[in-house]
């Protein structure tokens, strides 16, 4: 984004001897504040508009300053890592597919301790998960469907295993069977019905830097105040 700075040569005049010199630093100076106060901003919009269960996606929200002198290679940087890359996905919307090229498993409540302000808990861990889960189809000794999936439920309860049924997975957590009767009961851990999801656009990024741009001037004088009360240092 670019930035214009007006400077009021006569007043510079009256307490520097290096007019360029004191330019380029309090450019500088502003830049890198410009870029100290949208990180801030986005981290707290960020903060207000996602759910976040840690604090990974906030410590992946980093700038650069710059160190240079020269104002035609001044550059200040801000924005997410490459790990928080979902933050970009937000920013400009568009469609989120599985890295495995498959199905994408979406944490229900239930894997995340009842609360989706929760993380998922470690043994509700996907790559646990997929160790835990019930193989087979049990076609070879049930016909129905039902008591297909009433076979499975069985094996995943007995074993403390999971079982899928009709792209979710679930935890059994109590089987009982009186007579001809058998009810269990079960929690969603996981829904898998979908190979991609639609993420709506939430710009974050955009706002957060535009007030401080907007301050630019404001700030750059406040430099060169302060640059001018150290007549010294030039």
């Amino acid at each position: 984004m670019e930035i214009r700075l007006d400077i009021d040569v006569e007043k510079i005049n009256r307490g520097f001897v290096d007019l360029n010199k004191a330019s380029n630093i309090a450019a500088k100076n502003t830049l890198n504040i410009i870029a100290a106060i949208s990180r801030k901003n986005y981290i707290r919009k960020v903060q207000d508009t996602f759910v976040l269960r840690n604090t990974f996606t906030v410590r992946q929200i980093r700038y650069e300053k710059t160190e240079s002198l020269d104002i035609s290679t001044m550059e200040t940087k801000v924005g997410a890592t490459e790990k928080a890359d979902y933050l970009r996905l937000h920013e400009e919307s568009g469609r989120r597919t599985s890295k495995r090229g498959s199905h994408l498993a979406i944490p229900q409540p239930e894997a995340r301790g009842g609360s989706k302000k929760r993380v998922v808990s470690k043994a509700h861990y996907l790559r646990t998960i997929r160790r835990k889960t019930v193989k087979g189809k049990f076609t070879k000794n049930f016909r129905s469907r039902k008591a297909q999936n009433v076979a499975r439920a069985y094996v995943a309860f007995t074993n403390k295993y999971y079982f899928k049924y009709s792209d979710n997975i679930f935890q059994v957590t109590s089987f009982a069977k009186n007579k001809n009767k058998i009810r269990f009961r079960k929690k969603h851990i996981y829904n898998i019905s979908q190979k991609t999801v639609f993420i709506k656009q939430k710009k974050s990024l955009e706002p957060s830097i535009d007030k401080p741009v907007k301050d630019a001037q404001n700030i750059y004088n406040g430099q060169m105040k302060k640059l001018l009360r150290q007549k010294d240092i030039i």
